[in-house]
């Protein structure tokens, strides 16, 4: 008798670990979502996504080449972490740029993690990416009825 005592107590500290090991390993911040990197169009509005798993309160911040990016009336940060440029600026007056390497920083009270970095290149004057690009051969479609036709 003593013995089955001894086993189920056993039993319950295991699950009793085993959920406190759970809680433990939620509070954890992760990313469910990262930036990625994007061709920006001069004064269209650009939005880096950013979400977040973990514990409230998570608090999300970004940075532009490694320097914290302040909130100000052309950035803007979401709830769900997620970043508007309002209108992306290849050279702004001041000269600076919104071109860059962009990463997104969340901290809860249990940690800090930080996203991969999201390269943020403009696109030339005619819409397309800095460089070049050769495509060889000519598109080609098929089409054919299918289906149900009309009577």
């Amino acid at each position: 008798m003593a013995t089955r005592r001894r086993c189920s107590l056993s039993c319950l500290l295991g699950l009793l670990l085993s959920a406190l090991v759970g809680v433990t390993s939620g509070a954890e911040l992760s990313f469910t979502l990262e930036p990625s990197d994007v061709i920006a169009v001069q004064e269209q509005p650009l939005m880096l996504h950013c979400q977040v798993d973990g514990i409230p309160p998570i608090t999300t911040q970004w940075r532009r080449s490694g320097l914290l990016l302040p909130e100000s009336r052309s950035h803007t940060t979401f709830a769900n972490g997620s970043l508007l440029i309002g209108q992306f600026q290849r050279t702004k007056p001041d000269g600076s740029s919104d071109e860059g390497d962009y990463e997104c920083v969340a901290q809860n009270s249990f940690g800090l993690v930080v996203s991969r970095k999201a390269r943020v290149q403009a696109a030339n004057s005619q819409g397309q990416p800095r460089g070049r690009a050769r495509v060889e051969g000519s598109p080609g479609c098929t089409c054919g009825p299918s289906g149900m036709q009309p009577k």
